[in-house]
């Protein structure tokens, strides 16, 4: 089916079509209180909305399309006395089920009944596995951030800022907001590309891989975020945290100050009628150090009994000899780079009875220095760019989601509604002087204007040489330039039908993304490259097409969406990727007493808008104009995914629950999408890449199954039990292509489909509701993860090994933690309990554990090889040659994780006005959890170099001072770990935050 043809038939079909709304039913019955006969024709209204129902001839109700939140339920019915239900939580895809309203005769008007409703501990509707967090939930807990709550939950790790559900890799995690996908389809590390605000948020919910047929696009899970609706009266409030206890470098009870603070307002409430009701809230956090880490201060060398931090270049790299700088930094912040955010989040809704419209929107401008975030990752290692941190990189990202619905009841138990949704989130990554000029990147002319000495024209400065230990002098270049756009416009429509005992829905969506992508390094190869070729040939320079090639020849850019000058590009070869994401279904949830039905199919279409090589045995490249040539568009994918979940309500207490599905997405799209100048430098050099290009790739496949089982033992206690069992097809692996026999090139390395894995597990879920003053709630994961790669590169050394083939051997994954949980403890003072000085204090404590997770013990092949003496030949995630293991492939583990936060507040009633006061600790004992280690000795405290014989030899002849700095820049402060990987040995030191918030 050609796309155009496809796409006529979606847009035709959305006009009678449905996708999965982000709404919820309500079901009930009246009877009489006495006689237990049911009450025929009563009025059930939601207050505040003009959504309600009539109960039917067996004295049923039931009310759809109602957003997530809490309400009260008001029956009545003529010579009866009304009742009203408070405290009814509606989550989104889930029936709250509101049974036997009592209503009792009566002679005349008596006072109305208020009854309030108790949030059910299990969800008899749910036929999979659903974490649910509401607001009240988040309100409390000593942590702060959406990502922070749902990996609290079940079956979701978070390791190195990626997040993994039920053992699937990061990018097969989708993200939801308000029912719109905010996925950052084009990365690997997944995530969502819009940020949300806490006090924004009415729900969190984690469907952990059971989903329905309305959801796709995500192998492992879905997490799903809803906002809040503003009320009936107006409401404001007004929160502000800090940790400003201290200035830099200092400490306040053993704890650093990392110049964090919050602002949060929010208002809501009705808008010119009660028709009409808004909820809105603002916020600015700012942090100067925004990844808080383990920091030490820096060396002190003695001389004569005192402390000594001035330094002298040996000249030995370049420099001028006895050049001189003050060695000094403080501890506990990372020098040079801060984040500050200012985020909107709300919605308006029109409640015109039969029609209801709500809009809901995000917008979020962040700047962050520090680090220079591109195609080759995330290098940031602030000790050795000490005394040219003030050229660090500026990071600016601008996110926008919008989305409106409108719903028509088109009768009482039908409804049509319609979407159009957007999501926009673009970046920039720049140097602090020069901005967008990038020919100035590297200029020594422009570099003198600042003071700075070039050892060239465009030959940037040479280190400093301290004791053998390379620092980079005042004005060096860190960083070079990017910018990228990912957007897409969506459009859905629905219709939803209660027929009896079935909710019918059919549906259908559509994604029309734009990517867009500029990127040319500041190192080797990228902009000094250029500037030098230029000042070379400045003819070539003065005629716009020859420029652009030069461009292309000689920084090796990853450009799509943009002309070689970083201007908008819509059309042509290098024009912007469009992939197109669109689906189908029809779904049928059938609901008795004792038994949930819901069926399903979905069909998928997707096209990744990726390049094809006609012959990929005879790659074609122009290295005149440095693009590919034979090439075309990769053909679109369709498939059909059933899926199938029962619930068996046994009693009010006991629910069984049943799933099997079939899944399918896209994968993450950087590993294909690659401008054509990059691409033909991939096929051309010849030699090793870590990130190739993926041509032709197909979507990735799983099929799960999950049995569940849960049960209420108490009237305040339940648990919930759950098994699964996925099976994933299709992951992406690093692979290398043979070519024709006589062909230019003998291979080439690509990414392909190839690996594949297993994940099982068991999910346990405990959840006490507050009984004598303690609330608490208990969550666990049992699981075992294996395929046969754990990442896209994973295969890197074997293919360039003897063999040269990728493995094909199932093996633990590199991100499988086999016990892994969490323990939230929550005792509370309610009003007028306690006495004047407890009434309204509560304390939340949050243990946090897991066994760590798996790695494998390796050796160097050989000496330093190409790594200086400072890096200290660590062994490496990102170029995996340089190891040869010791054991079988992840059959080690970390250690054990233990994290323990605590949240403790103390609310005051003045005049109207509740002000609540509050502390949190994150990390309260301190403790330096290991996350990650040395892959040469196992540990994160000793990478085994200057005990080696090649540390030895360097000690040797660059001096004991060596040894020192090594100590404190690499083991103290892990720079060369950093620099390599990406990530940090160890978890966050403690945190603390006070806290005022009011509302009125």
């Amino acid at each position: 089916m050609k796309r155009g043809t496809f796409q006529t038939l979606i847009l035709l079909t959305l006009l009678v079509s449905t996708v999965y709304a982000q709404h919820g039913k309500i079901s009930g019955s009246a009877i009489d209180r006495e006689t237990r006969e049911p009450l025929i024709g009563a009025n059930v209204i939601l207050v505040g909305t003009s959504l309600g129902a009539a109960t039917d001839t067996e004295g049923e109700f039931m009310i759809l399309n109602v957003s997530p939140g809490t309400y009260s339920l008001r029956a009545t019915y003529v010579g009866y006395q009304q009742v009203t239900i408070s405290n009814v939580k509606v989550v989104a895809g889930l029936t709250a089920f509101v049974e036997d309203i009592e209503m009792s005769p009566v002679a005349l008007e008596g006072e109305p009944i208020q009854v309030v409703a108790e949030r059910p501990l299990i969800e008899k509707s749910a036929t999979n596995a659903v974490r649910i967090l509401t607001s009240e939930d988040m309100e409390n807990l000593p942590v702060r951030g959406a990502q922070d709550y749902f990996t609290l939950q079940p079956g979701v790790i978070l390791q190195n800022e990626r997040v993994h559900i039920r053992g699937s890799r990061s990018d097969e995690v989708g993200y939801l907001i308000e029912g719109a996908s905010t996925k950052n389809i084009v990365s690997r590390d997944g995530g969502s590309l819009i940020t949300t605000i806490p006090e924004a948020l009415e729900e969190v919910l984690v469907q952990a891989g059971g989903y329905t047929a309305q959801f796709g696009g995500a192998n492992a899970g879905i997490v799903q975020q809803n906002f809040r609706t503003g009320g009936q009266r107006l409401h404001t409030s007004f929160q502000m945290e800090s940790d400003n206890f201290a200035d830099a470098g200092e400490q306040f009870l053993n704890t650093y100050s990392y110049g964090y603070s919050d602002y949060v307002l929010t208002l809501s409430g009705p808008l010119f009628s009660r028709s009409v009701r808004f909820y809105l809230v603002g916020e600015n956090y700012f942090i100067r150090e925004h990844n808080p880490v383990f920091w030490s201060g820096s060396p002190q060398f003695w001389s004569d009994g005192a402390p000594v931090d001035t330094v002298y270049d040996s000249g030995l790299r370049g420099g001028t000899k006895g050049d001189m700088e003050v060695l000094n930094w403080d501890p506990g912040n990372v020098p040079g780079r801060f984040r500050n955010r200012y985020s909107v989040n709300g919605t308006l809704l029109f409640d015109l009875k039969q029609l209801q419209i709500r809009t809901a929107g995000a917008y979020t401008w962040q700047r962050r220095k520090g680090g220079e975030i591109g195609i080759y990752g995330i290098t940031d290692y602030p000790v050795r760019n000490l005394f040219a941190l003030e050229r660090q990189p500026l990071n600016d990202y601008t996110e926008a989601f919008w989305n409106t619905k409108a719903s028509y009841f088109i009768t009482p138990k039908s409804f049509l509604e319609l979407n159009l949704n957007i999501v926009d989130r673009r970046r920039e990554t720049y140097d602090p002087f020069f901005g967008d000029d990038i020919l100035a990147y590297g200029d020594s002319l422009r570099a003198a204007e600042h003071g700075w000495t070039y050892g060239g024209y465009s030959g940037l400065s040479q280190p400093y040489d301290f004791h053998g230990f390379p620092f980079q002098r005042p004005g060096y270049l860190l960083t070079g330039y990017t910018k990228d756009q990912r957007a897409y416009v969506g459009g859905s429509a629905a219709l939803t039908a209660q027929m009896g005992r079935h909710e019918l829905r059919a549906g259908g969506s559509t994604e029309n993304w734009t990517v867009r992508n500029y990127f040319i390094s500041g190192g080797r190869g990228g902009l000094p490259s250029l500037l030098g070729f230029l000042r070379l040939n400045p003819d070539s320079a003065r005629v716009e097409d020859a420029m652009a090639t030069m461009i292309r020849q000689q920084a090796t850019p990853n450009i799509y969406g943009f002309d070689e000058f970083g201007n908008v590009l819509d059309k042509g070869d290098d024009g912007p990727r469009h992939p197109q994401f669109s689906s189908l279904y029809l779904q049928d949830k059938i609901e008795f007493s004792d038994l949930i039905i819901n069926a399903g199919v979905r069909y998928d279409y997707i096209d990744m808008d990726a390049w094809a090589l006609e012959d990929s045995t005879r790659p074609e490249y122009d290295l005149d104009e440095y693009t590919l040539l034979g090439i075309g568009k990769s053909k679109a994918h369709q498939f059909l995914s059933p899926r199938l979940g029962f619930s068996f309500p046994v009693t009010d207490r006991t629910v069984f629950h049943l799933q099997y599905g079939r899944f399918v997405q896209a994968p993450g799209l950087d590993v294909t999408y690659r401008g054509l100048a990059y691409s033909a430098y991939v096929l051309a050099a010849g030699y090793y890449f870590i990130n190739p290009v993926g041509y032709d790739l197909k979507p990735e496949r799983s099929t799960q199954y999950e049995v569940g089982f849960s049960h209420q033992f108490t009237d305040f206690a339940a648990f919930d039990l759950t098994a699964f069992y996925k099976d994933i097809k299709g992951q992406i692996q690093f692979d290398n292509i043979l070519t024709a026999t006589g062909w230019d090139i003998s291979r080439y390395a690509a990414y392909v489909n190839q690996d594949f894995a297993t994940t099982k597990g068991l999910e346990f879920s405990l959840r006490v509701r507050r009984i004598n003053r303690v609330g608490a709630q208990v969550n666990y994961t049992l699981s075992d993860a294996r395929g046969t790669n754990s990442f896209s590169r994973s295969a890197g050394g074997a293919i360039e090994g003897p063999g040269g083939e990728a493995p094909k051997i199932v093996v633990p994954q590199s991100y499988d933690q086999t016990h892994r949980g969490s323990m939230n403890v929550d005792y509370r003072f309610g009003p007028g309990d306690g006495g004047p000085i407890l009434q309204r204090t509560g304390l939340n404590l949050l243990l946090t554990f897991n066994s760590g997770h798996r790695f494998t013990l390796a050796k160097s092949p050989g000496g330093l090889g190409q790594e200086d003496a400072a890096e200290g030949a660590i062994l490496n995630d990102t170029d995996s040659r340089q190891r040869a293991p010791l054991e079988p492939i992840n059959s080690s583990q970390t250690p054990w994780v233990f994290n323990l936060n605590v949240r403790i507040d103390k609310t005051v009633g003045i005049g109207g006005i509740d002000l609540n006061f509050y502390v949190y600790v994150q990390n309260l004992i301190n403790k330096k959890n290991v996350i990650n280690i040395y892959y040469a000795t196992g540990n994160a405290f000793d990478d085994g170099f200057l005990s080696s014989v090649d540390g030895q030899q360097i000690v040797q002849s660059a001096g004991e001072r060596f040894a020192d700095l090594y100590q404190v820049i690499n083991m103290e402060n892990r720079q060369h770990n950093w620099r390599q990987n990406g990530f940090d040995l160890f978890g966050t030191p403690r945190q603390v935050r006070f806290g005022v918030s009011l509302e009125l």
